[in-house]
C-alpha cells in the first residue's frame, strides 16, 4: 500500500517514540513546521483507517481542566510499511547516483 512523503514523516515520528503514545500537537511541534495542525489530525485519521496506526483516549481524572487528548502509536502493519518506504527512497537514491 502506497504512503504519501507526509503520511511517511508521521510515521517515523511515531516509531521514533519507541512504542511510546504521541498527540497530534507534540507531533506538529517536533516536526519543525513540516507538519501544520490543520493537517495532522486528517493525516493521522487516514493512516488509522489504513491500520497503519493505532489510536485511544486518554484517561484523565475528573477533576481534569482540560479535555482528555487522543493518543497515537504505530502499528506493527504501519512499522512494516514505513521501513518499505525507507527502503525504496533508499534504493530510489542510490539509483541516482548510480551506487548500485
Amino acid at each position: 500500500m502506497n504512503i504519501t512523503k507526509t503520511e511517511a514523516l508521521v510515521l517515523q515520528q511515531l516509531a521514533s517514540a519507541a512504542g511510546s503514545e504521541l498527540y497530534g500537537l507534540e507531533m506538529v511541534n517536533a516536526s519543525d513546521g513540516t507538519l501544520k495542525m490543520g493537517s495532522i489530525y486528517v493525516i493521522l485519521d487516514r493512516l488509522h483507517r489504513k491500520g497503519f496506526v493505532e489510536s485511544r483516549r486518554e484517561e484523565l481524572p475528573p477533576d481534569a481542566q482540560r479535555p482528555p487528548r487522543r493518543l497515537y502509536k504505530i502499528s506493527g502493519t504501519g512499522a512494516r510499511v514505513l521501513h518499505a518506504y525507507e527502503a525504496l527512497q533508499t534504493a530510489y537514491a542510490e539509483g541516482l547516483t548510480g551506487a548500485f
